[in-house]
């Protein structure tokens, strides 16, 4: 019986039809050219392959599919299907043999009615090892989200916000088949096989984002501007500089959760502050001042403390798991902090950025995560206080103190009386 099924997807199933093969496979580059992936850059392992050849699958991948699409689509056998389904995904995205074009047109002709659904989610398997689709797919959720990132453009229109990241809308059937950026995306990240990669991804392009804002309010200012109007489209600008983090820690959350916040803490912000800025992304973006780099920094400790407060959470009782890492993760976070101040790193980017950065963690703990501060050591924060009162920072040095707990009142007094 087994040597007849061997037989069997032998010879009918591992030599598939070629075109139709190809027709899915340019059916996915039109689901990845309209959320914003260009075209020929994937899919990346399928170049080159669909010639004039058979299509074929290893053999036993061919016995599985075979056993699969032999079922009868019975509701009782609903359950078969969802175990064969997400096995059947893993196994051609993992194969290095490109196995899903073929998986997914045969499925798509087995089962007309759910050809676009096959399609959209076939077209995942491209995420999974290929870094720079990723990348891609991330700067289109951004796009998707904001629109244009220029201050006078409306922040949130039907055209962008929730509805351009998530859709509105399902193609109608025979239409060529069409999803959101977001959504595919959120179908997509719990499969990324390199998901370090993402924090890096997303970290950049907040700094980016906000660095772009920057830029539009100082074309949008003018000398003869009133310093009324000034003041309101730089509140604008800030404004959407919170959003652009607030997506970035989102999406950031949901990929990798406990794992990359972990990260984010201890090594890639550390990383990203600590290297310098190219030349070539700041020609990218124009007219590089100093606005841009205190709004990069303050972008960029909006996304460290609102990916902490997702994961871990603000209030004094976290479960014990979260407790733990939190404890690690802003402990080792402020020794970087004050080893920075103290002279000890050198950093590469930008001094008003790391002030505005630095200017913005505390402030934000202070206000929104007090329970944190009684969570470093009592060293940490009277080192890391004496660094903000360098700065003429005292109110938010002695703000920081008082939230330190009756161990820091000494370090309290300390600094009243120098003040």
């Amino acid at each position: 019986m087994c040597r007849l099924l061997v037989a069997s997807c032998w010879s009918g199933l591992l030599v598939a039809d070629c075109r139709t093969d190809q027709f899915v496979v340019k059916l996915w580059d039109v689901v990845l050219v309209v959320i914003g992936i260009a075209e020929g850059n994937v899919p990346w392992y399928y170049n080159g392959w669909l010639g004039d050849s058979p299509a074929m699958l290893p053999l036993p991948m061919a016995a599985l599919v075979s056993l699969t699409i032999t079922f009868k689509l019975d509701k009782s056998l609903e359950y078969i299907h969802a175990v064969a389904g997400p096995a059947l995904e893993n196994c051609a995205s993992g194969c290095p043999w490109p196995s899903m074009p073929i998986i997914s047109s045969l499925w798509a002709q087995k089962v007309r009615r759910w050809h676009d659904f096959i399609v959209v989610s076939c077209s995942r398997s491209i995420f999974r090892q290929n870094q720079e689709a990723v990348a891609q797919l991330l700067r289109s959720c951004f796009t998707s989200f904001f629109g244009s990132l220029h201050l006078s453009a409306s922040p949130l229109t039907s055209q962008n916000g929730v509805n351009g990241l998530l859709g509105s809308f399902i193609s109608a059937p025979g239409h060529r088949p069409r999803v959101a950026p977001g959504f595919l995306y959120l179908r997509t990240c719990h499969t990324i096989q390199h998901v370090q990669h993402v924090n890096q991804v997303i970290v950049d392009l907040v700094a980016d984002s906000s660095r772009e804002l920057a830029v539009g309010w100082a074309s949008t200012d003018s000398p003869c501007s009133s310093l009324k109007s000034t003041r309101a489209s730089l509140a604008v600008a800030i404004s959407r500089a919170r959003e652009v983090a607030t997506l970035g820690a989102s999406l950031l959350c949901v990929t990798g959760g406990l794992q990359l916040v972990q990260e984010l803490y201890q090594e890639t912000i550390p990383t990203w502050l600590l290297s310098a800025r190219t030349r070539e992304r700041d020609k990218k973006h124009g007219q590089v001042n100093v606005v841009s780099r205190i709004l990069e920094g303050y972008s960029i400790a909006y996304l460290l403390v609102l990916s902490g407060a997702f994961i871990w959470g603000v209030g004094a009782k976290p479960p014990s798991w979260a407790f733990s890492r939190r404890l690690q993760g802003v402990g080792v976070h402020m020794d970087f902090v004050v080893g920075v101040l103290e002279g000890n790193i050198s950093l590469g980017c930008d001094p008003a950025t790391w002030k505005a950065y630095v200017s913005c963690l505390v402030s934000l703990v202070v206000s929104f995560a007090p329970v944190w501060i009684r969570e470093v050591k009592q060293e940490t924060l009277r080192k890391l206080a004496t660094g903000l009162r360098g700065w003429h920072e005292c109110e938010l040095a002695l703000s920081l103190l008082e939230r330190g707990g009756v161990a820091a009142m000494g370090s309290v007094v300390e600094l009243v009386n120098v003040i």
